[in-house]
């Protein structure tokens, strides 16, 4: 929801706005929303109008107002005499131009016949650009569209609306891309750059669709400016173009007084003209540009000479001396790579590996440039970023290190590769003093991969079990995220959800500091495991859509599949799924999932549980069967035995309780004398409803009444839910009404739609004529949190919302993290649903 819904609805619906103004910086897509508007206006049967406004026609009378028209101008022919004559002298200037307001009132007058023949788009691009007397006449229109079926559509560059146009007209800004989004459209460009420059470009560019596009293009042609952006630069005059140049060398965190001082003057006059023409803006002691394809024409269209001059300038200025120095020099130089070596260990991820990899080019010794590129590959494989990694890797001259070869496989692992990834590892081992590192990156790629040989050879060397491999890392390091990811496996792996969960939150908040989300990448997918179990599905879908923004800009291959799964998995928790679940990806076909059996189980889990949510029994059962092999073991060693009770439950429905049951047998066994207590819980819902020789009553009791299972909401729900059934079947309605009373709670309180409607329905056949009905949530909130969710429910983002009631867009966040628990939904789009229900 946002503009985009509002463009899909031009031409509008009577209560719908028929006017809409769509903001944006050069490059951010108006035009081609405008485009896309009027082909699918032409598509349902309206006549579009276009016209685009030029900035050489600004000062000719009415020269938008001609192009926009002139497509009808022998629709003229049948208005009235006076207003015919009016419109017609628009296109005879020569017989002397209408006055402004007849123009208007005959304008509307033909609108108003070419409404009678079908729906009408006028789609006017570049509105700020427009002829004052056009523009005028435009905003007349506009305020007195003459019916539902003639609507407008407007784009200016900027902020703010151009002057004139109705005060109460829609208007809506046009946001740069999300991570993922422009991401894709990087990587579908020819050629595009990869590894660190693919990571440059990406920053640079900003979210700008037409920055990535021209950047891309000017990779292996720095000098290639598109003429409207060199034109207006090349028009400014000479001592503002070198401020320019100044501003684009500068790091982004440079203040104004550093550029002033190289710059050797402390006139502000100078930016003056490139403020004018709306090619930077001064704020917060910073000059900005306003598209990342001008600072590179600023960059690019002064000489070598003249740039070099301006980094050492800059260089004698700021504390950042180091990169300026480093991009001025020609050759190698050791005092520069020394100080490039030295500020790495101040910067984020990137940043240090980014010095460090340029320290190494202009490192003179071999030595002091192979020790400087294996730490470059340690930081670009913490930034998590697997094709930099490669490239660093193969620049090393002896890359036998354990940091690079755990660099190396972790870069294969993210990608999917897990038995390269794991020969490496095995291969390095005896080579190297970092065996508990590499035995510790083993268990975590054996733990991915579920292959039986990876395990076995990761037993084999340590002696002990996988486990005791990452405590002994914890032990030795010194790393407090690494003691904490190493902590947080554990618990994962030990179903201590609680302290999973918060293990991994500390550990995040400190990697995201750092920028280090190369760790942060094996966490996520567990991390979300985990909450999905404890009924945080808020949390879990901002992990997921972090998770697929990060996998998306640096190829985490696997990991995407994994929050795919995992976002599919929580769709159909909450009742939200639709027919024909398709897992997505750029490079999903080419990944094997024999290798990726973790990656395998989710998606047959989410395949699974999505046919249950649509009743789908049968589907269901071939999806969660196929987590186990025809004897029962099962295809992933950790995540296929919690979907046991699933499994059951799908059994159940179909009839197929014995292949279960057995199942269930050897998911039992293998457990061994001391199963997890969550484990426990499973195995007894699933033996209530599939073991022939059990009590279903005792494993229900057993399932339900453990206070642990508290920590896992959702999966005592359901087992309640099937006791209930069976209780009523036995015809104790008194005892499964206290049980689906507590279901229903749960089921609201997490947003399981499907499973409060079941809970409903078994409530009704138990003799409730009708499910309790609690107090709309909204009464218990406050005024201001009401409004902020009305919004949200509408479509509107944290951003736009907060400019309608003055917040900051962290407050309204802050507020919707709030509500989401009192009013027992997980998203923005469950609202919509929560106020229709309101009215």
């Amino acid at each position: 929801m946002g503009w985009e819904a509002d463009v899909d609805r031009l031409p509008a619906r009577a209560d719908e706005p028929r006017s809409l103004l769509v903001l944006g910086e050069p490059g951010s897509g108006k035009t081609r929303t405008l485009r896309i508007a009027a082909r699918r206006a032409a598509a349902q049967g309206a006549r579009v109008l276009t016209a685009r406004a030029c900035p050489s026609e600004a000062r000719e009378p009415y020269a938008c107002l001609h192009q926009l028209l002139l497509p009808v101008r022998d629709e003229c022919e049948a208005l009235a005499e006076g207003e015919r004559r009016v419109v017609q002298a628009l296109f005879t200037p020569y017989d002397g131009l209408p006055r402004q307001r007849d123009l208007s009132s005959a304008i509307l007058a033909l609108l108003a016949r070419l409404a009678k023949a079908g729906p009408v788009l006028l789609a006017v691009d570049d509105l700020q650009d427009c002829d004052r007397d056009s523009a005028a006449v435009l905003s007349f229109v506009a305020r007195r569209l003459p019916d539902q079926a003639v609507t407008a559509l407007f784009t200016a560059c900027g902020d703010t609306p151009p002057p004139g146009l109705p005060a109460d007209i829609a208007v809506r800004s046009l946001r740069p891309l999300t991570p993922k989004a422009a991401a894709r459209l990087l990587d579908a460009q020819p050629g595009a750059p990869t590894g660190r420059a693919r990571l440059e470009l990406l920053r640079q560019a900003a979210g700008n669709p037409l920055a990535i596009i021209e950047l891309s293009r000017a990779a292996d042609r720095p000098g290639r400016i598109p003429r409207t952006v060199a034109e207006p630069l090349d028009a400014l005059p000479e001592d503002t173009r070198r401020a320019l140049l100044y501003a684009a060398l500068a790091e982004p965190q440079e203040e104004l007084a550093t550029l002033m001082a190289a710059l050797g003057t402390d006139d502000l006059r100078v930016w003056a003209p490139a403020e004018t023409a709306g090619l930077v803006t001064l704020a917060d002691d910073r000059v900005v540009f306003r598209n990342a394809l001008t600072r590179l024409a600023a960059l690019h269209r002064q000489p070598a000479k003249l740039r070099q001059q301006s980094c050492r300038d800059l260089a004698a200025r700021s504390v950042h001396r180091a990169g300026y120095l480093a991009s001025a020099a020609i050759g190698p130089d050791e005092s520069v790579a020394a100080a490039l070596e030295e500020a790495a260990g101040r910067g984020d991820r990137f940043t240090a590996a980014r010095a460090l990899e340029r320290a190494a080019q202009l490192s003179p010794r071999a030595s002091d440039r192979a020790r400087r590129l294996a730490a470059a590959l340690t930081a670009a494989s913490d930034l998590g970023d697997p094709a930099w990694v490669r490239e660093l890797y193969s620049a090393l001259a002896q890359p036998g290190s354990g940091a690079a070869v755990c660099a190396l496989s972790g870069a294969l692992s993210l990608q999917s590769h897990q038995r390269e990834a794991f020969d490496l590892l095995m291969g390095a081992v005896g080579l190297t003093d970092d065996a508990p590192m590499l035995l510790a990156l083993a268990t975590a790629i054996a733990r991915q991969s579920g292959l039986p040989e990876h395990w076995r050879e990761v037993e084999r060397l340590r002696g002990v079990k996988a486990d005791d491999v990452l405590a002994s890392l914890n032990a030795q390091e010194s790393s407090r995220p690494a003691q904490l990811l190493a902590a947080a496996s554990l618990a994962h792996h030990a179903d201590e959800s609680d302290l999973c969960a918060e293990q991994y939150r500390q550990a995040g908040e400190l990697l995201r500091a750092q920028g280090a989300l190369g760790p942060l990448a094996w966490a996520l997918p567990d991390q979300v495991d985990a909450l999905l179990g404890l009924g945080r599905w808020a949390e879990a879908e901002s992990l997921i859509e972090e998770g697929l923004n990060h996998a998306a800009v640096h190829h985490w291959t696997r990991v995407e599949l994994d929050l795919q799964a995992l976002r599919t998995t929580l769709r159909a928790l909450r009742g939200e799924s639709v027919p024909g679940t398709v897992f997505t990806g750029p490079d999903w076909r080419s990944v094997s999932l024999h290798e990726n059996r973790a990656t395998h189980a989710r998606m047959l889990r989410a395949c699974g549980l999505t046919a249950l949510a649509l009743g789908d029994a049968e589907g269901a059962f071939r999806q969660l069967r196929t987590l186990f092999a025809d004897d029962g073991d099962p295809l992933d060693p950790f995540l296929s035995p919690r979907c046991v009770a699933e499994l059951a439950v799908a059994a159940h429905r179909t009839g197929r309780q014995r292949e279960a049951a057995h199942v269930l047998a050897r998911v039992r066994h293998r457990q061994g004398d001391r199963p997890t207590a969550r484990m426990t819980l499973l195995m007894h819902h699933a033996a209530a409803l599939v073991d022939e020789d059990a009590d279903p009553e005792h494993h229900f009791q057993l399932a339900v009444v453990n206070p642990e299972a508290a920590t896992w909401p959702l999966e005592r729900a359901l087992a309640r839910l099937d006791l209930a059934r069976w209780l009523r079947r036995r015809r104790r309605p008194l005892e499964a009404r206290a049980q689906l009373t507590v279901v229903l709670e749960t089921a609201v309180r997490l947003g399981a739609r499907q499973l409060a409607e079941s809970a409903r329905a078994e409530l009704r056949a138990s003799g409730v004529a009708e499910a309790p009905a609690a107090e709309h949530p909204l009464a218990e909130l406050t005024a201001q949190q009401r409004q902020i969710v009305r919004l949200a429910a509408k479509g509107l983002s944290n951003r736009e919302i907060g400019e309608q009631l003055f917040l900051s867009p962290r407050t309204v966040g802050s507020h919707l993290y709030n509500v989401y628990p009192k009013l027992g939904v997980s998203s923005r789009h469950q609202l919509r649903d929560l106020l229709v229900c309101e009215k």
